[in-house]
């Protein structure tokens, strides 16, 4: 990217929480830029013209991950980064009244199979969190959990879930998301 071009950054279902420097974006008014009803096509921003989304806590409450993936996929160029926090579905909180979907570290290991409608989404990381993320106490516990994380979310608790994916250039769609 042009380093003299300013990088377009949504934060999607910020809550009463914006980040400066970002486009913040929710259903519910907390005089965030932008109030919008992510379950409609997202016409806030034009195709391919956004460098990054952040959505913390945001994509459990929606009814449909597929037209997040899509509307993601849609706005973001190529190469721009989708960041997405997710509770695990160990945590207690994931069973809030609100939320429409349970996530695991396998939800997001292999994106996309063959049969996800979208597909110029590639995973870049996937990681699960004990404890918070930036505690000294709990880093050894997540380097631990991510060495097999398949396995930890079988047999430990887990807290939450970290999914980064890129928007893949059309010449590298057709490459990865193969199922095991």
């Amino acid at each position: 990217m042009d380093s003299s071009k300013k990088e377009v950054k949504f934060h999607l279902c910020c809550g009463p929480s914006p980040l400066d420097g970002w486009v913040n974006v929710d259903m519910f008014d907390f005089g965030q830029e932008v109030v919008f009803d992510l379950t409609k096509e997202w016409d806030f921003a034009a195709s391919g013209s956004v460098d990054r989304i952040f959505c913390k806590d945001g994509l459990e409450h929606l009814p449909s991950v597929e037209h997040f993936f899509r509307e993601s996929a849609r706005i973001l160029r190529p190469g721009g980064v989708l960041e997405i926090w997710v509770a695990h579905f160990k945590n207690p909180s994931a069973y809030r009244v609100t939320h429409h979907h349970w996530f695991s570290w396998s939800y997001f290991d292999i994106y996309p199979e063959p049969h996800d409608d979208v597909k110029d989404l590639r995973i870049l990381t996937n990681t699960i969190y004990i404890g918070r993320k930036s505690s000294a106490l709990w880093r050894p516990i997540h380097w631990l959990a991510n060495l097999n994380p398949k396995w930890w979310e079988r047999l430990f608790y887990v807290s939450n879930i970290e999914a980064t994916f890129q928007k893949q250039f059309p010449a590298e769609l057709g490459r990865g998301g193969d199922c095991d």
